[in-house]
């Protein structure tokens, strides 16, 4: 899937749709995914007192404390939508690590809509392993720094972005329908193939070993005492 995603986009055959040269600028996206919810000031802040060392630790350590509350965050909003698995959710936190790979995971909006996705396959009892909407947003905003865009690479990367539910842009609800109309065949190709590029074989959920308390709370766990099959065996 070479030349499949650049932060501006231009159809390579100048292709005319309703009389019109379709010419699609992606930069909002890139710019939304740059976005990060890291607290910078006060990571400043430490490092102003206790030096570049602890700057960077308290840069780790923060990151890594904020995703663990955005992952509970989701998994509670999960088990509203999906009261029946609400205990199988509970228990795949440990599928919600994002990929090392993709910087742009440490975004808030866009490793919500990760742990969202993953965790709607959990109760669909669907295969956790392929690449998800965000990262696949992630990975073509990489391959966009280097490459030029076909026209199916840039209608794959608005149907992502809308499957990841990140904000409307203007115009782009628009322009991926006339994607969709010309290119939808070779869009599914390449969807099919970056998300299985995007397969972590070690996400998917093991067998549920559940001791009755979830966090400190005593409860009636549907896998205290019989381990669930894992998922995408």
């Amino acid at each position: 899937m070479t030349n499949l995603v650049p932060r501006t986009a231009y159809a390579p055959e100048n292709s005319i749709l309703d009389g019109e040269v379709i010419a699609v600028d992606l930069a909002p996206l890139a710019a939304e995914l740059d976005a990060t919810s890291l607290p910078a000031a006060l990571i400043t802040a430490v490092g102003d007192l206790l030096g570049d060392d602890a700057r960077g630790f308290f840069a780790v350590m923060t990151d890594a404390f904020e995703r663990i509350g955005l992952a509970e965050q989701e998994i509670a909003a999960a088990q509203v939508r999906h009261p029946r698995h609400a205990d199988r959710i509970w228990h795949s936190f440990s599928l919600l690590q994002p990929d090392p790979g993709l910087e742009r995971m440490n975004s808030e909006m866009v490793y919500r809509s990760h742990c969202r996705e993953i965790l709607d396959r959990v109760a669909a009892g669907e295969d956790t392993r392929p690449g998800t909407a965000a990262e696949g947003c992630c990975a073509l905003r990489n391959t966009s720094l280097v490459a030029p865009l076909t026209s199916a690479g840039a209608g794959l990367y608005l149907r992502l972005w809308d499957a990841a539910g990140f904000p409307e842009i203007e115009g782009f609800a628009e322009a991926r329908s006339h994607y969709e109309a010309f290119k939808k065949p070779i869009m599914d190709d390449h969807e099919q193939f970056l998300r299985n590029k995007l397969t972590m074989p070690d996400r998917r959920l093991g067998g549920i070993n559940c001791h009755g308390r979830h966090h400190d709370d005593k409860l009636d766990c549907l896998y205290a005492s019989v381990p669930e099959p894992a998922l995408g065996s």
